[in-house]
């Protein structure tokens, strides 16, 4: 049977002298203002100038069931039946599994079965 060495104590490899490793302590790391010399001026940050506030955000592009389910007013259930029972509002698969709803698909959903049919 092969022998097992003995634990290794964690090493650092390439990292950034600055960052602390697993094992390290905040005493062990030498503070950087002090290795800095002071003879160097300090720089100051300029302030960036204030964006216009953004117009109105787009919709999103696909919903998750989730969110789906919240446009409608139905909870996630309603809509894994009406997935399986192959009713409800149009739905999309993306990748896999992951089922994504479009907000026209939803809206024309609504409109075909409004409270008045």
């Amino acid at each position: 049977m092969a022998r097992r060495r003995g634990k290794k104590s964690p090493q650092r490899r390439g990292s950034d002298p600055g960052q602390l490793g697993l094992f390290d302590t905040l005493d062990a790391r030498t503070p950087e203002r002090e290795a800095t010399p002071a003879s160097q001026p300090k720089q100051l940050r300029t302030r960036r100038a204030k964006s216009p506030p953004n117009p109105a955000p787009e919709p999103p592009i696909v919903l998750s069931p989730r969110e789906a389910a919240q446009y409608l007013s139905v909870s996630e259930s309603t809509l894994k039946a009406w997935r399986a029972k192959k009713i409800g509002p149009k739905w999309t698969t993306r990748g896999a599994r992951l089922i994504a709803y479009r907000p026209a698909d939803l809206e024309r959903f609504l409109d075909e079965n409004g409270a008045g049919h």
